[in-house]
């Protein structure tokens, strides 16, 4: 991957904050540029009341001065309230949206991008970076006010100080008063530059260790606290009496000792830091105090110009710690962008092609396919068709890429080799989404959510509810949604809603048959999603389902023959070749074949089918 510069960076960054919150940034603007004037407003306005007392003693200018400094200060304080509530809200919901966005390019990348191992480490270390220490994007959110507020902080400052540079009209001339003098106390304020850029590259040393080390305790710290609080592992923490060994991993694997380690060396160097800032200021306080004495000065000035020379040697400090931040989180930014960047082959290359309305006809032509890093081939040399309205049952042991092929046909993957047609044009030529659109299809390892039982079924807000219950009663669920009192609106467990059901794992298995049935595409492929049942369970619901999607074209996938016999062409799949094909009674009469083998092998399991 390109590295790319620091600002091409921050600019991406921060507009991926603006879409994150798109009025975060001028409101840290607003608050920030109150938090910076405030205090130098009262500043300045302190000087002008205590020179009027050493002076002149004006009544009216001095009122004038305390009135200002009052109500100014009441308006700018309201005003950052109200600023500062709105992003306290914002601040509030900030990992969600954050998350949210992070998943949400999840399920936009191409299925092949999502099992791919490197990419879902990738994940994981963007969100183990963010949640240990907020780098990243997230960083940059977090950053923005302490960017902006000594930005501004260091410009008013200037302003306030000028007058430094402009003497009385008489004053005794000594080398304090000299321009030297000025030029030396210039030079001073600037040698927290490189003081600064120093500390900071020493505490970069320490916080890159600390980045790699504290996502790993906050991991184990998840870790240990779900084991020892989930339902499953009770059981176990009681009977082998875990409790004692979980809590010696829990106390090893935190390190205490490491990070008293690195709280000391933080602490020793922001004790140096602060040192240093004590002196530079005592020599600033000297300088300005005698030239007043000299009577360069007047006396409020004296407060003005000490105040602002020390606001601007802090706001200096704090913006060169706060662009090193910027530069160390460069690297977990480009990590975050690496994933955001995954490329959507499929998406970009699809064709503009609509599906064809009527008869669809599906062919595989000599289609081999090796998965993303893997030395041998899942599936060989494959050609076989799918005819309009056929029931095809694909067989064969586990790993022998029947759900290859599945994913293959619904362009969850490309093949490696040879081209899969509809109607006898490339499938890459259509539009992706249209395509997706022709399958209904319940996988072994499908997934229902914590949402309504109406939305687990039409995978929408809005659906159509007289659709959903008659493809739940279709699905053999009828019964149990009479038991529901609130219907299609009963929540599926108890994650958003307290009235919640439990379903057991047949009963979820017939609301994705509901879902397939719902969604009443053209083509239907059941790949294993009874695989966690007994064998004569799964035989019950194979054919019942077949003959609940009328004249579809469908696609039986299972690894027990007895569940598919009910089709009159069964394809037997064989470390990733397609090696018979037939009806059930052509293919149990060739004895040496591999259906043949596997039916004896299953037959204990189909006494009584």
């Amino acid at each position: 991957m390109k590295t790319r510069s620091i600002w091409h960076n921050l600019r991406r960054g921060y507009g991926i904050v603006n879409r994150l919150s798109p009025t975060y940034i001028p409101l840290t603007f607003v608050s920030s540029f109150i938090k910076a004037v405030q205090p130098l407003m009262i500043l300045f306005l302190s000087a002008q009341i205590i020179n009027e007392l050493a002076g002149a003693r004006d009544v009216s200018r001095i009122i004038l001065y305390a009135v200002l400094a009052v109500g100014l200060g009441f308006v700018l304080s309201a005003a950052n309230a109200m600023v500062s509530r709105r992003i306290t809200t914002l601040n509030s919901t900030l990992w969600a949206r954050f998350y949210f966005f992070l998943g949400n390019r999840y399920m936009q990348i191409n299925y092949d991008q999502v099992e791919d191992t490197m990419n879902n480490e990738m994940l994981a270390d963007i969100e183990a970076k963010t949640n240990g220490n907020g780098l990243g994007i997230l960083r940059l959110h977090h950053s923005l006010p302490e960017l902006l507020q000594p930005f501004f902080e260091l410009i008013l400052s200037i302003v306030l100080f000028f007058g430094m540079f402009t003497a009385a009209a008489s004053y005794e001339k000594t080398f304090i008063t000299s321009p030297t003098a000025t030029v030396l106390l210039i030079l001073l304020i600037l040698l927290i530059l490189p003081f600064t850029y120093v500390l900071k590259k020493r505490e970069e040393r320490i916080q890159k260790t600390v980045f790699e080390e504290n996502p790993k305790a906050n991991t184990y710290v998840h870790f240990f606290n779900e084991y020892m609080q989930v339902k499953n592992a009770a059981k176990d923490i009681r009977l082998y009496k875990q409790a004692s060994a979980i809590e010696d991993h829990y106390n090893k694997s935190v390190g205490a000792e490491f990070w008293y380690r690195i709280f000391d060396l933080i602490g020793k160097n922001n004790a140096l830091a602060a040192a240093v800032n004590a002196v530079l200021g005592g020599c600033v306080y000297l300088f300005i105090g005698l030239r007043a004495l000299y009577g360069m000065y007047p006396l409020g000035s004296v407060v003005q110009y000490i105040g602002a020379v020390t606001g601007a040697v802090n706001a200096l400090a704090k913006l060169v710690s706060v662009l090193g931040n910027f530069i160390t989180n460069n690297q977990y930014l480009e990590r975050s962008f690496e994933y955001l960047d995954l490329p959507d082959n499929m998406r970009e290359s699809i064709g503009s092609r609509q599906i064809p309305e009527g008869d669809l006809e599906f062919e595989f032509r000599d289609v081999s396919f090796k998965y993303p890093g893997a030395d041998t081939y899942a599936i060989k040399q494959l050609s076989m068709a799918f005819h309009i309205g056929q029931r095809v049952a694909v067989v064969g042991l586990n790993g022998s890429g029947k759900t290859t092929m599945i994913k293959l046909l619904c362009r969850l993957y490309e093949p490696t080799e040879g081209v899969i047609t509809l109607n006898g044009i490339d499938i890459r030529e259509y539009d992706y989404s249209a395509y997706m659109g022709v399958f209904s299809v319940v996988f072994q390892d499908f997934k229902l959510y914590s949402f309504s039982l109406g939305h687990n079924v039409a995978a929408s807000e809005s659906y159509d509810a007289e659709l959903a219950e008659e493809s739940l009663i279709m699905a053999g669920f009828g019964s149990k949604l009479n038991h529901m009192s609130g219907g299609l609106n009963t929540f599926l467990h108890k994650d958003f809603s307290d009235d919640g059901v439990e379903i057991s794992g047949g009963e979820a298995q017939k609301v994705a048959l509901a879902r397939a049935l719902y969604k009443n595409a053209p083509f239907v492929v059941l790949d294993e999603p009874t695989a966690a049942l007994d064998p004569i369970a799964e035989f019950e619901i194979y054919p019942r389902f077949n003959e609940l999607i009328s004249n579809k074209t469908a696609i039986f996938v299972s690894h027990r023959l007895s569940s598919c016999k009910f089709c009159h062409d069964i394809a037997v799949f064989h470390e990733g070749r397609l090696i018979q094909r037939g009806s059930h009674d052509k293919l149990i009469t060739d004895r040496d074949g591999k259906y043949a083998e596997l039916w004896n092998a299953q037959a204990q399991y189909y006494v009584g089918t």
